[in-house]
């Protein structure tokens, strides 16, 4: 359970500290499309996530609550079966609280969710709807996906931890596809040990035992060197996010851990523009014909993404994924003796309004690249608004990255859940 129940509640089970958190929040949050009227027991009561509450994004199936995508289109849908990562949290004891807000087919036409620091701002997205349940403290673990910036991204804006597992280290059957070469399904936690938590329940298959408790996580494991990624986009940063960012390269090295300049295979300009064109491309090929006849009922982000897809040939989509797979072949060469590299999550802090849910140009690396990600809170703005410091790891080594960013978590200001009225 979150700080706030573990301190509050102790007495309540997690999924009673859960309802009673959305039912006293959520009307102002927004966070959720849709929560049952009651909760079945868990499948295993005696499994690893026995009885812990878990939000699933709306791009995610499950058998017992309508998946829409956060599209009109598809409203009132009901999916025949569990996607595979839903299966998997059931059998290991888990209880699918609700689902969560997305923006539609997790791109960039906003849902109704607000930021739990502050109403008047942008969550975030397209995992919109799991950044806010977890960073108001509804609940402990969200299901995100992420094409270019949509966990790790929201996470940070919302005071959370993200974590985006090393691409296809989790199935996306029963998650609809934006695109396919990029889709990655993950998690948003309130805290590291959670993210460690499902990394070895679902990432891992069970075949690593999760964390035994938060104690016997919480030292982590101190790196001896890490890599800091300001990239060619660092002039126009945000200057309080170059700040935050600064003090926190500062204060690791002020606790004898050598942070040294590195690049991640190309320019961020180039890896953006590809990652960019190969989404609008195997967008088009995944969303147009479900649409076909009832584009109207769809937000204009989408249909001009469509529209942009529709403008590339297959030729230029197999260029495309020719120099992606270059780039992944030759993606762990940037580490050397690195044990991880660190950067920013977004050049601002969450944005003011709900139309745009921010610039996830620093993401595209991670996600383009393949590498897992995790973010943890480093402070906040003047404005109260969070800040999120990204950590990027070898591919397949998403354990050792999660055991970095727990060490990394304990010297920065530590999270909590947001408090809304």
């Amino acid at each position: 359970m979150s700080t706030s129940q573990q301190d509050h509640g102790a007495q309540a089970s997690p999924l009673a500290a859960a309802i009673a958190a959305a039912e006293r929040i959520d009307g102002l949050l927004k966070s959720f499309v849709f929560r049952p009227a009651a909760y079945a027991a868990p499948v295993d009561a005696t499994g690893p996530l026995a009885g812990i509450p878990v939000a699933v994004k709306d791009l995610i199936d499950t058998a017992d609550m309508p998946t829409a995508y956060g599209s009109k289109v598809f409203e009132g849908r009901q999916p025949g079966k569990d996607a595979w990562i839903v299966a998997k949290l059931r059998a290991a004891g888990a209880v699918i609280f609700g689902k969560t807000v997305t923006t539609e087919f997790a791109w960039r036409d906003p849902g109704a969710t607000v930021n739990p620091w502050n109403t008047a701002h942008t969550p975030g997205g397209s995992s919109s709807g799991s950044a806010a349940a977890v960073g108001a403290g509804i609940v402990d673990i969200a299901l995100g996906t992420q094409t270019v910036g949509s966990i790790i991204r929201p996470a940070a804006y919302c005071g959370a931890c993200g974590y985006k597992p090393t691409y296809g280290l989790i199935p996306t059957e029963g998650t609809h596809e934006l695109a396919g070469s990029l889709d990655h399904l993950g998690f948003i936690t309130s805290s590291v040990y959670w993210a460690a938590v499902a990394h070895a329940v679902i990432a891992r298959d069970g075949k690593v035992a999760p964390p035994a408790s938060p104690n016997a996580f919480a030292a982590g494991v101190k790196p001896r060197k890490l890599g800091v990624y300001r990239s060619s986009k660092w002039p126009g940063v945000q200057a309080e996010v170059q700040r935050n960012f600064d003090g926190a390269v500062r204060r690791l090295e002020a606790h004898g851990v050598q942070c040294v300049p590195v690049e991640l295979g190309a320019d961020i300009a180039e890896l953006h523009t590809l990652i960019n064109g190969i989404l609008a491309y195997e967008a088009r090929a995944a969303i147009a014909g479900e649409i076909a006849g009832r584009e109207s009922l769809a937000g204009q982000n989408i249909r001009e993404l469509i529209a942009i897809g529709a403008g590339i040939s297959q030729a230029q989509h197999l260029e495309m994924l020719a120099r992606l797979a270059a780039l992944r072949g030759a993606r762990d060469q940037a580490f050397g003796d690195l044990d991880a590299i660190v950067t920013i999550t977004s050049p601002t802090t969450a944005l003011p309004g709900l139309e745009k849910t921010g610039d996830a140009i620093f993401c595209t690396p991670a996600t383009l690249l393949g590498l897992p990600a995790v973010t943890v809170p480093s402070g906040f703005s003047d404005d109260f608004l969070p800040f999120g410091l990204q950590l990027i790891g070898r591919g397949d080594q998403d354990q050792a990255l999660l055991d970095t960013a727990q060490w990394v978590s304990t010297i920065l200001p530590a999270s909590r859940p947001a408090a809304l009225a």
